[in-house]
């Protein structure tokens, strides 16, 4: 009569596990239909913000992901800026010009030559 004791009760465990499985299968499908009908706007009252909830983030609508002007023109002016205090900032940091002349010698005895000049990055300079 005990011989079978322990494969009968893991059977009744094994029966009970997948008859809750179910039963919340069909809770869950049950519940999703109630949420999906819409109610009417009168049998809704409006739901008061309460401080213990949490905000919840709110979800946009589609964004675009096609530039209008002001966005083009927003980018120039951002891009024009930045050219801006780029070339604000080589003339802060430019050493003053302090070439040698052809004729003089530098120190180690060799010869300078003078470097070409690089033109300055302004606005009006596109690549």
């Amino acid at each position: 009569m005990f011989d079978t004791l322990p494969s009968t009760l893991l059977t009744l465990f094994l029966a009970f596990c997948v008859l809750w499985l179910i039963v919340q299968a069909l809770r869950r499908m049950l519940s999703s239909r109630r949420r999906r009908r819409e109610p009417s706007p009168e049998a809704v009252p409006e739901p008061r913000p309460s401080r213990t909830k949490l905000a919840e983030p709110q979800v946009a609508g589609p964004v675009s992901t096609i530039p209008d002007a002001a966005d083009v023109l927003a980018l120039k002016a951002a891009i024009d800026n930045l050219a801006r205090q780029i070339a604000a900032l080589e003339k802060r940091l430019a050493p003053e010009p302090t070439i040698p002349q052809p004729n003089q010698a530098v120190p180690n005895g060799r010869t300078a030559e003078p470097k070409p000049e690089l033109p300055p990055v302004t606005p009006e300079h596109r690549i």
